[in-house]
Parts: structure tokens; C-alpha cells; sequence
């Protein structure tokens, strides 16, 4: 009897550990012995076991001739696994575009330099992006981006508030502002689980750099330094493994009264009239490519 009871134990235990498995056959042939975990308009996920490691993969739907669930008697995978969903925890993007200052525009520019003053207000910027989602969700990342304007008049002759001359020369005027942040952000993916939507919003550090220049040399540099604030909402759109191609819609805000301005040699501390700080709010569309993994 006592042996009887320990077989009947024995049993129990061996068809407990088994775990009847699935039957997926490619367009290609291939027949894969798996635990089919969920099935979706355009995709089949699952589960299986290659080289002694349990793996997590996905196929599309006209890649498949034939799905069977419970065709095979016994599990390739342990009955206890616990599956994990699949997605791309590492991102890096690089972008670039067209950009433009959206801060208002002091008041009582000269009529002479209205012109280059709005020319002032559209550029160029790149953005360098190094993101880590922990759930296929949410993720934070790093950033660096410049933004960069410029535009030159010809030959000018500056005069003090008396008329004097104080300088002349063909004149080029160079603004660059540098932003390191932090975001958090926000991914969605499409029913395919292939492209998505990335909503991102951070805070961090702006360094502001304006340099004027008569005939390529430097008449005058300003600097300054504050604390920024961005936002965005971009598209990937995934074309292969390798190629993602991105695109963003962003916004950067932030602004400074204290300011170091460098003039013949000499840095002098300097802080804007009261309500009249210098903006820095931009809009930037960008286009990029990403590298997922």
C-alpha cells in the first residue's frame, strides 16, 4: 500500500509538470513548439525555448500558415515561467530642424534694425537624446540640445547716445543657446506594437551666449545662465530593425535679467531693467533618427 501511495505521488507529480504546448508553423516551414501567450489583429506572441533559454518573441500574422493551440503533450517551457512582454528598453535619437523664438520682441527696437532683429528669431538646432524605459510605458531620459541663430547686415556704424562713433564694420551677430535636461517620458505604441507616439517633458539647464562681431572680429559677448523648462510630442516610425525615423514637435521655455557682458576686454555683471527679461522660449520641428533596443 505504502508503495502504491508513493507512485500515485509520483505520478501526480510528473503529469502536474507537464504542460501541454503550441503549434505554430511559418510561411517559410518552420514549425516552432511554443506556449502561445496573446494573439492581436496583426500579431501572434509567444514563448519558447531555444538553446536552453526561454525566449519571448512575436510574429506577424501573414507570416503564419498554421497556430494550434495544446497540439503537443509536452512543454518545451517550465510550467511556472512567467511571461515578460517584449519591448525596446534602450533609445537613442539624434534630431535636427528648424526652430523659432517665440518670446516677445522688445519694445523701442530702432527701425533700422527691425529687420535683423526678426531674422534673429528663426534658426537651426540639433538635439542629442538617451532614453531607458523601465516598462514599456514610461522611461526617462537625458538631453543635449543647441540651438543656433545668426544673421549678418553689412556695414554698419554703431554711434553712443550723444552721436559719436564708437565702431563700424560689416556686422554678424551669433546667439547659441545650450540646454542639458532630464525628462520623463511617456510611449505609446500602435496595435501593431511597431511605431509610437513619445510624449517627453523635463526640466534643466540653459546656457545662453550672444556674440556681435564688426569685420570677424568680437566687439561684444554676453552670457548667461538659467533654468529651463521643455516639452514634446514626437512620432517614430519604424521602417526596419535598423531604421526608425523620427519626428517632433517641441517646445523650450525659459528667461534671465543677470547677464556678464565681455566689451574691449572687460567683463562687467550686468541685470536687465525690472519686467524686461530676456526670452527664451523657442518652438522647434524636428526630424531624427532613433536606435531602439
Amino acid at each position: 500500500m505504502k508503495n502504491l501511495f508513493l507512485l500515485i505521488i509520483n505520478l501526480l507529480v510528473i503529469v502536474c509538470g507537464l504542460q501541454a504546448q503550441d503549434l505554430i508553423v511559418t510561411s517559410e516551414g518552420d514549425t516552432i513548439n511554443c506556449k502561445i501567450t496573446k494573439t492581436t489583429k496583426d500579431y501572434v506572441h509567444f514563448t519558447f525555448k531555444y538553446n536552453n533559454e526561454i525566449r519571448n518573441t512575436l510574429l506577424p500574422v501573414d507570416k503564419i500558415t498554421t497556430q494550434q493551440k495544446d497540439y503537443f503533450s509536452e512543454s518545451e517551457v517550465p510550467a511556472d515561467y512567467t511571461y515578460k512582454e517584449i519591448f525596446p528598453h534602450f533609445r537613442l535619437a539624434v534630431d535636427g530642424g528648424w526652430q523659432y523664438r517665440i518670446a516677445k520682441m522688445a519694445d523701442g527696437v530702432d527701425n533700422d534694425w527691425l529687420d535683423h532683429a526678426k531674422k534673429m528669431r528663426s534658426g537651426f538646432h540639433y538635439d542629442i537624446q538617451a532614453a531607458y524605459f523601465f516598462t514599456k510605458l514610461m522611461g526617462i531620459e537625458l538631453m543635449f540640445s543647441q540651438q543656433l541663430f545668426e544673421h549678418s547686415v553689412g556695414d554698419v556704424y554703431l554711434t553712443d547716445d550723444y552721436g559719436n562713433l564708437i565702431a563700424s564694420g560689416n556686422f554678424n551677430e551669433k546667439n547659441a543657446f545650450n540646454y542639458i535636461a532630464a525628462n520623463y517620458l511617456i510611449r505609446l505604441f500602435d496595435s501593431k506594437k511597431k511605431n509610437c507616439w513619445v510624449f517627453s517633458y523635463g526640466l534643466g539647464y540653459i546656457g545662453y551666449k550672444n556674440r556681435v562681431f564688426l569685420d570677424n572680429v568680437e566687439y561684444v559677448k554676453i552670457t548667461a545662465a538659467t533654468l529651463g523648462i521643455t516639452a514634446s510630442v514626437g512620432y517614430d516610425l519604424v521602417f526596419s530593425k535598423d531604421l526608425v525615423l523620427g519626428f517632433k514637435v517641441s517646445m523650450m521655455d525659459g528667461s534671465f535679467r543677470d547677464y556678464k557682458q565681455t566689451l574691449n576686454g572687460i567683463t562687467t555683471n550686468e541685470t536687465m531693467p525690472d519686467e524686461t527679461p530676456e526670452g527664451l522660449g523657442t518652438i522647434r520641428l524636428s526630424v531624427g533618427l532613433r536606435f531602439n533596443n
